[in-house]
C-alpha cells in the first residue's frame, strides 16, 4: 500500500490562507443579488454605537420645531378668526373684499322716440333655426336698415318673438325696429355706442307688412320692465 505524499508545512499554511479568503459565507447577511439584509443584531449594534446624549439632543430639537409650528398655526388661526369676525360686524374693511354692489334696476326709457334708421343693427339668431339671422338681416336691409353683422347669441329664453337691445344712443333705431317686428320687446343696456342688437326667438314669424308699419313717434315697449321717471335720459 502506497503512502500519500507528504505535504510540506508551508503548502499547508498556503492552502489554509487561500480557503480563508473564499467568498463562501463571508457575509451571510448579503443576498446573491447584492441586497444587504439588516438583522436585529445589526440594528442593535448601530443604535448602541450612537451616543445617547446625541439622541436626546435631536429629540429636544425636534420637539422645539414641532412646538414652534403649532404656535405659528394657532396664531394664524386666531388672526383669521378675529379678522373674519370684525369684517362680518362691519368694523373692518379689506380693500377688494367689499360686497359687489347690487345690479342697477332696469327701467324702460320714458318718453317718445322718433322713427329713425340711422344706427347700425346687428342681428342674432337666438334659436336653432338655421339661417334665421341672415334671412331677417336681408329683410331689414331691404327696408333701408344699416346691417352691421349677423351671428348667434343665447338669451334667457327663446320662447319669444325678438329682443331689441341698445344704449341711449340707439333707442330711436330700436324703436323703429320694434315697429317692424310686432311682438318684440326692448331691453336697455349701458353700451355707449349707437349700435342696436336684435335677438330673434322661436316665435318670430316675419316682419310686419310695410303698409301696416306706423312711422309716428311713440314709446318703447319693454313689456315687464317698469318705466323710468319722465326726467330720465331719452334717446
Amino acid at each position: 500500500m502506497t503512502n500519500p505524499p507528504e505535504v510540506s508545512p508551508r503548502r499547508q499554511r498556503s492552502e489554509r490562507s487561500a480557503s480563508s479568503r473564499l467568498p463562501v459565507d463571508a457575509d451571510p447577511r448579503r443576498e446573491p443579488d447584492g441586497r444587504r439584509i439588516f438583522t436585529e443584531d445589526d440594528l442593535e449594534g448601530y443604535f448602541a454605537a450612537v451616543d445617547p446624549r446625541i439622541l436626546a439632543r435631536d429629540r429636544r430639537r425636534r420637539h422645539r420645531r414641532q412646538a414652534i409650528v403649532l404656535v405659528v398655526i394657532a396664531v394664524l388661526l386666531a388672526g383669521v378668526t378675529v379678522t373674519a369676525y370684525q369684517v362680518l360686524r362691519g368694523a373692518w374693511s379689506i380693500p377688494g373684499w367689499e360686497a359687489a354692489p347690487p345690479d342697477e334696476e332696469l327701467l324702460c326709457p320714458a318718453g317718445e322716440f322718433s322713427y329713425s334708421k340711422s344706427s347700425p343693427v346687428l342681428v342674432y339668431n337666438g334659436t336653432t333655426i338655421g339661417g334665421l339671422a341672415g334671412d331677417v338681416a336681408n329683410d331689414l336691409e331691404s327696408r333701408r336698415f344699416q346691417i352691421d353683422g349677423v351671428g348667434n347669441k343665447g338669451f334667457t329664453t327663446s320662447n319669444m318673438v325678438a329682443v331689441i337691445m341698445s344704449g341711449p344712443q340707439g333707442r330711436d333705431t330700436a324703436f323703429t325696429i320694434q315697429r317692424n317686428i310686432e311682438g318684440s320687446y326692448y331691453r336697455p343696456d349701458a353700451r355707449e355706442d349707437n349700435t342696436v342688437d336684435v335677438i330673434l326667438g322661436t316665435k318670430y314669424s316675419g316682419l310686419l307688412p310695410v303698409d301696416r308699419v306706423s312711422t309716428n313717434s311713440g314709446p318703447l315697449d319693454c313689456q315687464r320692465l317698469e318705466t323710468e321717471a319722465p326726467t330720465g335720459v331719452q334717446g
